[in-house]
């Protein structure tokens, strides 16, 4: 998928300067399939927005792994 190999090279990235430029091929694709299921770059926003806030966001580098019930 085209998003993991993205993802990946932002990950391998040999510079910031590489690695905004795949965040940003990383950006075109998620405008790509907001499109594809007829979503407004503002409703991705609210949703993230609203994720964040009940579920806490990424800048610390914690995120949960598995969740048993």
């Amino acid at each position: 998928m085209k998003m993991q190999e993205e993802a990946l090279e932002f990950l391998e990235a040999a510079s910031p300067k590489e690695a905004v430029e795949e965040l940003a091929d990383i950006l075109e694709l998620v405008h790509t399939a907001i499109q594809m299921y007829d979503v407004s770059y503002e409703q991705l926003e609210q949703i993230r927005t609203q994720k964040k806030s009940q579920r806490g966001g990424f800048s610390k580098g914690i995120y949960l792994i598995e969740v048993k019930e």
